[in-house]
């Protein structure tokens, strides 16, 4: 004792040292013995896993909520290592979530199986306010999902959500295996402006939402909220032809580019309107499904890059 009170220094950098190495110690051999547990029941031909949700845990952090609209994740399971490395039975699972009492989290489903023909399974999270949020708050949501038969394995997540109150956003939904990505588009601009000037009305003009539902349509199509182009590699992605948005895009200046592949032509670029306090969707079929285009849960930076012109 009296050479820690005369080396009292000295005795706190050693323990803070000897603490912060005995929590290290146990972290990293958690994480090991989490490999090796993953390890021995690959050897039993025993495979799930996900692209999101890992045996050591992932942690994503998103800043695109709103923070008053509902929020949702979508998490994807699967039954393979490879295409020739793959479950043979059903794989049974449950799953839970946590979140702090400012945000409800609710689940589409509580527990779920994975066929062997199926190869792929998902379920979401919906992420609700219960009180007033401000740009840079943050909510903390965990998940996990362990299998119970015919092995056990849990597989986690942990999510760090801020709000950022964006007049546009985006993002796209995806999974392993999924033949089709989602798209989606929020415009919370709630007017619209003039772009060409019609009866009476000035371009740069602002129309408002119940003055814009009582235009015709040739003078509704003089006014936009946001104008969106889209652009991407068709040898990796495919629009889906018959969307709303697609059938209805732009044409001329620019709006709109094809590449010739293999002597056909495929879409690589397209514009549309999205309309004033809106969401939207589009469709995209992938060309492998064993790709994973999540934004921006999964993908730092989106496949598809967005331009938008929005009314101001």
């Amino acid at each position: 004792m009296k050479f820690v009170r005369k080396h009292k220094t000295a005795s706190i950098i050693v323990m803070v040292f000897f603490t912060l190495f005995l929590t290290i110690a146990i972290a990293f051999g958690r994480y090991i013995k989490n490999i090796l547990n993953n390890y021995i029941l690959e050897t039993k031909s025993f495979y799930f896993n996900s692209s999101i949700l890992n045996i050591n845990g992932k942690n994503y952090a998103i800043t695109n909520w709103d923070g008053v609209n509902s929020y949702s994740l979508t998490i994807d399971l699967n039954n393979r290592k490879s295409e020739e490395r793959y479950t043979k039975t059903d794989i049974s699972y449950n799953i839970l979530v946590s979140c702090p009492t400012t945000v409800v989290c609710t689940l589409n489903k509580t527990a779920g199986v994975i066929h062997p023909e199926d190869e792929t399974d998902s379920y979401i999270i919906t992420v609700t306010p219960q009180q007033n949020f401000h740009e840079g708050d943050t909510v903390v949501v965990q998940t996990s999902v362990t299998s119970v038969s015919p092995y056990q394995k849990t597989l986690s997540a942990t999510y760090t959500i801020g709000v950022e109150k964006s007049d546009f956003s985006y993002d796209i939904v995806d999974s392993v295996n999924a033949k089709f990505l989602t798209m989606n588009f929020t415009n919370a601009i709630s007017f619209y402006q003039v772009e060409t000037a019609f009866a009476g009305h000035a371009v740069g003009e602002h129309i408002s939402l119940d003055e814009y539902n009582e235009l015709s349509t040739n003078d509704r199509n003089n006014c936009f909220s946001a104008i969106v182009t889209v652009q991407y590699d068709p040898h990796d992605l495919f629009v889906d032809m018959t969307n709303e948005l697609f059938i209805k895009r732009l044409s001329g200046n620019g709006y709109y580019a094809e590449e010739t592949i293999g002597g056909f032509a495929y879409v690589k670029k397209f514009t549309f309107k999205v309309p004033a306090s809106s969401s939207s969707s589009i469709i995209f079929y992938k060309d492998d499904v064993t790709e994973n285009y999540t934004y921006p849960i999964v993908n730092n930076t989106s496949a598809i890059q967005v331009s938008v012109n929005l009314a101001n």
